[in-house]
């Protein structure tokens, strides 16, 4: 008889108890313990993820503060636009198109031969373009001294287009078109 199975017989009364310890630690492990594992590890990969979900909201819900912030910023500058810069109707947009434009270009050495303008609403908003249409005629550096001097004017006026076209050949003077916007809004009666 081999040394193994002599020691097995003898000791039978020790070794059965500790196998059949052993068995029950093995099924318990299998039946109870592991699960419970399993469901911590995915408990923490849950929360893991929840943390992650939980720091987006955070950083989708700042970026949706500081996006109402801003809009209401920018509410509060256009109405100061709208108040502090836009003429505020369009006896407003004549004066700092027609008084303004003469003004300039007499400044500036140029004659005004003839200006025309028309208000014109624009669709889906409450302004109106006003535009002015003006020929002046002079020498080139008065020309570009007005352009200077009417971009660089504290009223809103927008310089849409100029036109440069020869003018009398004995004076050498230059005949200018520009034409020039402005907007307003509409009142209550409508322009």
């Amino acid at each position: 008889m081999s040394s193994v199975t002599r020691v097995f017989q003898e000791k039978r009364a020790l070794i059965w108890p500790i196998a059949l310890a052993l068995l029950i630690n093995i099924a318990i492990y299998g039946i109870v313990v592991y699960p419970l594992a399993q469901k911590v590890a995915n408990g923490e990969q849950a929360a893991k993820q929840s943390a992650a979900a939980l720091a987006a909201a955070r950083r989708d819900y700042a970026a949706a503060q500081s996006t109402v912030a801003g809009k209401g910023q920018a509410d509060i500058e256009l109405q100061k636009f709208y108040e502090d810069v836009l003429p505020p109707d369009v006896s407003g947009a004549r004066r700092i198109t027609f008084l303004r434009i003469e003004q300039l270009a007499r400044q500036a050495g140029l004659r005004l031969e003839r200006e025309t303008s028309s208000p014109q609403q624009q669709r889906e908003s409450n302004l109106v373009k006003f535009t002015y249409t003006a020929v002046l005629s002079g020498d080139y550096r008065n020309i570009r001294r007005f352009i200077h001097d009417l971009e660089t004017a504290p009223e809103f006026l927008v310089l849409e287009n100029v036109q440069v076209s020869q003018g009398d050949l004995e004076t050498r003077s230059l005949n200018v078109t520009v034409q020039i916007a402005t907007y307003y809004r509409t009142g209550s009666d409508g322009v």
